[in-house]
């Protein structure tokens, strides 16, 4: 049942990186034509930051809006609204203005950055490798543009030259989380080397921070990868048990400390799963659609279950969310289509 792999990276590039959409605006800059009172611009952008600071973005994007037509030359005003659209995932948006503020800034190695980074999220490799060896140009030692151009390789598969750039990052800051993050599962699903993942990018953080929900939910991963690493027989019950017992522990404590988090609840259901605890399996993967209701396999997962328990109806409507979500689920089209066929 279960068609994607379990991985805290694709999460990460999702909340880090953004997804390419469409622009939904269209793409001129404000203009005021009566005048061009530069005077008080400052005072609107410290307003639009706070705003965005709150999570109000639709205001922070009005309110630079207002300071772009006081002030129009303003590179830093095009720079800010490009990261704006950036965060809402319009990244051709984001880039367009990023090259207004070029043109009226020169491009910085902050701007070049962050064009890369909506580069990466286009799938536009060239630029954005261009944009991000641009900015380390101007500081080598700047760990989020190695971060960055991890993801840059391994988006491309070419998972060497990620692990290269994220242990660069690190050796510059050796507490950075993203790197740290993404290196230890790099090593624990793309490499298959789950002794090495805990024992270089978990242990040495975990042993200092307990309680952490991220470092939490990890060592929850370590064990999910040992659970299924066990063949699924009676000779290995008592392995099995073992390795689930250890998982949906560590998945409990991150979810002790944050009982928002969707996917320990999705992954500890997972677990729940994989050992035949259905209903606590159905609890959490319930949970994690509450949580996160864009999440297609949490939804199909709940819809499976739901469909063994006799519950037809309220499968249906979940099935039909993993495909309304994902676009294409051919393992929840196939039990749409065979529930339908009970009528």
């Amino acid at each position: 049942m279960e068609r994607y792999r379990i991985t805290a990276l694709a999460v990460m590039l999702w909340v880090w990186m953004g997804a390419s959409c469409k622009p939904s605006r269209q793409h001129t800059p404000p203009t005021d034509t009566t005048a061009l009172d530069t005077a008080g611009w400052n005072v609107l952008l410290n307003q639009s930051l706070q705003a965005f600071s709150r999570g109000d973005t639709l205001s922070a994007l009005n309110l630079v809006d207002k300071a772009l037509a006081r002030a129009p030359n303003e590179a830093i005003l095009y720079e800010i609204k490009g990261y704006y659209h950036y965060t809402q995932k319009e990244d051709s948006l984001a880039l367009w203005y990023y090259k207004q503020a070029s043109e009226r800034g020169g491009l910085s190695p902050t701007l070049h950055y962050k064009m890369g980074t909506a580069y990466i999220t286009q799938q536009r490799w060239k630029d954005a490798y261009y944009h991000l060896t641009q900015a380390l140009a101007a500081d080598s030692s700047n760990g989020e543009v190695w971060i960055a151009l991890g993801l840059w390789a391994h988006l491309q598969k070419r998972l060497k030259e990620a692990d290269q750039y994220w242990k660069k990052a690190l050796r510059f800051d050796s507490t950075h989380e993203k790197a740290r993050t993404f290196l230890y599962d790099l090593y624990l699903n793309d490499f298959g080397q789950p002794e090495t993942a805990k024992k270089y990018y978990l242990d040495p953080y975990w042993r200092h921070e307990r309680f952490n929900p991220l470092l939490n939910f990890q060592l929850g991963n370590y064990y999910l990868y040992k659970l299924r690493s066990v063949p699924a027989d009676e000779a290995h019950l008592k392995e099995r048990a073992y390795w689930g017992f250890q998982a949906t522990q560590a998945y409990s404590q991150a979810i002790l400390a944050y009982p928002a988090h969707a996917q320990a609840h999705y992954n500890r259901g997972y677990v729940y799963f994989l050992l035949g605890k259905y209903d606590k399996a159905l609890d959490d993967f319930s949970r994690a659609t509450e949580l996160n209701p864009r999440d297609a396999r949490a939804h199909f997962m709940t819809g499976s279950l739901l469909e063994q328990k006799g519950n037809y109806e309220k499968a249906k409507y979940h099935y039909k969310k993993s495909i309304e979500l994902s676009g294409s689920f051919p393992e929840a089209e196939i039990a749409l289509r065979e529930l339908e066929l009970m009528k």
